[in-house]
C-alpha cells in the first residue's frame, strides 16, 4: 500500500452507501439492535455511519480503501489511532471523549484502522496484519496532506504508531503510546485472568465484556451508545467478511503470534543497537491495567530511553486499559504539556510522572 500517481476522492457529511444491497444490510443491522437497546434510543442515537457523542464521520479513499475518519479543530495536525484487532466494533469511536478536547488546540484526525470500524478490508489477504495497518495509516497521512503529525495510539493502535514512527520518522513530530503490549517488549499479562468470565467466542458480547473487564471505571468510561454503535458496525457484511478471512488464515505469518513476536524482536534489536526511534515519546499507562501491565510500560520506557533522551512515562492511578477515556481531561492535559515541552533536553532524566 503506497502512494504513487493515484487519484483520491473524499466524501463528507454522512458519507455514501455503495449500493442498494448495502443499504438493505445497514437497515437490517439497525433493526437487529432495537430489541437490545430499545427502539427509541436506537433511532435517536445511532447513525448509519456508526457515529457517537455527536461526532460526524467523513470518508476518504486511501489507495482504494474507503476509510472512515473523524476530523475536528485547527492547528497542528494530530492523528489518533485506536486499538483492538480487525473487527467492526473496534473503531475511532474510542476517542470520542478526547477529540473535542484536543480539537481546542490541534487539528485532530481519527481514522478507523484497516479492516476495522467502517473502513474497508484490504483487497489482498497479506495486508491484514500489523504492517498493513502501518501502511494504511501512513498512506492516510499522505493522502490528507498532513505533513508532520503528532501521532497518538492506544493498545494495538499504540503498536501501529510505534512501528510507523520507526519506519517513517519523516512524518512524525512526536509520539504518544497508551497501554500497548503491541509496542512494548514481550512481558507478563494478567489478561486471561481478567477475561475469564467473558464469552470465549469472539463476538459482540465477548467484546463488551472484555472492554469492561479491562477498564478500572467501566461505567465512567463507556456508555450504551458506544456499545450500540460497536455492535451495529460488527453486524455489517464488511465486518463479517473480516472475521471469515481471518479464520481462513488472512494476514500470513505476520498475523500469527509467533510471526509478530519475531518481527517485533527484530525492530527492538535495531532500537537497542542503532537508536532508530529519535522522536520525542510520551508513554501514558493505566496502573491497574490487567492486560498491558505496568511492568510492560516501564519496559517500553527503558528500551526507548537508552538511546532517546526525549521520553517520558506517565502512570495513571485507578485506571485500566483505557485511561484516556476514564480521565479524558487529564489525558489531554498531559499530552498537550508533553507536546509543548517535547524538545526539552534530557526529558527522560526525570521520567516518572504520577498522573493521579
Amino acid at each position: 500500500m503506497r502512494i504513487g500517481g493515484q487519484s483520491f476522492s473524499r466524501f463528507g457529511g454522512q458519507g455514501r452507501l455503495d449500493s442498494s444491497r448495502q443499504l438493505l444490510f445497514t437497515g437490517l443491522a439497525l433493526a437487529l439492535l432495537l430489541p437490545v437497546f430499545g427502539a427509541g434510543s436506537a433511532r435517536a442515537e445511532l447513525t448509519t455511519n456508526g457515529e457517537v457523542a455527536g461526532l460526524r464521520a467523513q470518508f476518504i479513499e486511501v489507495n482504494g480503501i474507503r476509510t472512515r475518519y473523524y476530523e475536528m479543530g485547527d492547528g497542528e495536525p494530530m492523528v489518533l489511532v485506536h486499538g483492538e484487532g480487525w473487527s467492526g466494533h473496534s473503531s475511532a469511536n474510542v476517542w470520542s471523549k478526547n477529540i473535542p478536547l484536543l480539537a481546542k488546540r490541534f487539528h485532530v484526525f481519527a481514522p478507523d484502522k484497516l479492516g476495522s470500524g467502517m473502513t474497508d478490508n484490504p483487497k489482498d489477504d497479506n495486508e491484514l496484519n500489523i504492517q498493513g495497518e502501518v501502511d494504511h495509516i501512513y498512506d492516510f497521512i499522505r493522502v490528507m496532506k498532513l505533513g508532520m503529525v503528532h501521532l497518538v495510539g492506544q493498545s494495538r493502535g499504540g503498536g501501529c504508531v510505534f512501528f510507523l514512527a520507526l519506519q517513517h520518522p519523516e512524518v512524525v513530530r512526536d509520539l504518544v503510546i497508551v497501554d500497548s503490549n503491541t509496542a512494548a517488549p514481550e512481558g507478563p499479562t494478567k489478561g486471561e485472568e481478567a477475561l475469564s468470565r467473558c464469552p470465549k467466542e469472539p463476538n459482540w458480547e465477548e467484546w463488551k465484556c472484555r472492554v469492561r473487564a479491562l477498564t478500572f471505571l467501566p461505567d465512567q468510561a463507556f456508555d450504551d451508545e458506544y456499545f450500540m454503535a460497536g455492535k451495529y458496525m460488527s453486524l455489517l457484511p464488511k465486518s463479517q467478511e473480516t472475521v471469515a478471512r481471518l479464520k481462513a488464515g488472512a494476514g500470513g505469518e505476520l498475523a500469527t503470534a509467533e510471526g509478530f513476536h519475531k518481527w517485533k524482536a527484530e525492530w527492538y534489536e535495531r532500537i537497542r543497537k542503532e537508536g532508530v526511534l529519535e522522536v520525542p515519546v510520551l508513554i501514558y499507562w493505566g496502573r491497574n491495567d490487567p492486560s498491558a501491565v505496568i511492568a510492560n510500560g516501564q519496559a517500553l520506557y527503558d528500551a526507548i530511553a537508552k538511546k532517546n533522551p526525549h521520553v517520558r512515562i506517565t502512570i495513571v492511578d485507578n485506571a485500566g486499559h483505557f485511561p484516556f477515556r476514564e480521565y479524558p481531561e487529564d489525558f489531554v492535559s498531559k499530552v498537550t504539556n508533553f507536546i509543548d515541552h517535547a524538545d526539552d533536553a534530557q526529558m527522560s532524566a526525570n521520567p516518572l510522572d504520577q498522573a493521579k
